[in-house]
């Protein structure tokens, strides 16, 4: 059993070091070119402090095309954690806004707002739906629709 979990242990931490290097190239390509040049050093060491997950996690809901919609579960898979979707939910809770993500593109996995109206659900699908997403019956998105 040991040995099994050392090879679990070697394998996730080559994994992460890959996330990490793939998570750095990406971040520097242009996602700071917008700050002025004193403020872009310091945006571009903070991002490369994050996590490799929440690194992975962001550019992911970042490239959710508009009219188009991913689950937790959808966004954590992609990041490179299949079971890390409540983690999603955090991470789009506390960088939402600092990093300008288009949260209102995650629903969850039966393709509904998980919001209520005071947490933003009301608001969430009015994004939602003034990018072209309707709404079926007991508030559904057609996943097969709009689903990236």
């Amino acid at each position: 059993m040991k040995d099994k979990e050392r090879l679990r242990a070697e394998f996730d931490a080559e994994f992460l070091k890959e996330l990490e290097e793939a998570g750095a190239e990406r971040a520097d390509a242009g996602r700071f070119d917008h700050l002025p040049e004193e403020e872009r050093a310091a945006a571009q060491q903070e991002w490369r402090q994050l996590a490799p997950f929440t690194r992975a996690v962001i550019e992911t809901i970042s490239s959710i095309p508009p009219g188009k919609v991913m689950s937790y579960g959808q966004v954590a898979a992609e990041a490179g954690s299949p079971r890390g979707a409540r983690q999603v939910v955090r991470i789009l809770h506390t960088l939402s806004r600092k990093y300008q993500l288009p949260w209102h593109r995650v629903v969850n996995i039966r393709g509904e707002i998980a919001l209520d109206e005071q947490g933003g659900g009301g608001q969430q699908q009015e994004r939602l739906e003034a990018e072209g997403v309707e709404f079926g019956l007991g508030g559904k998105i057609d996943l097969s629709r709009y689903q990236r």
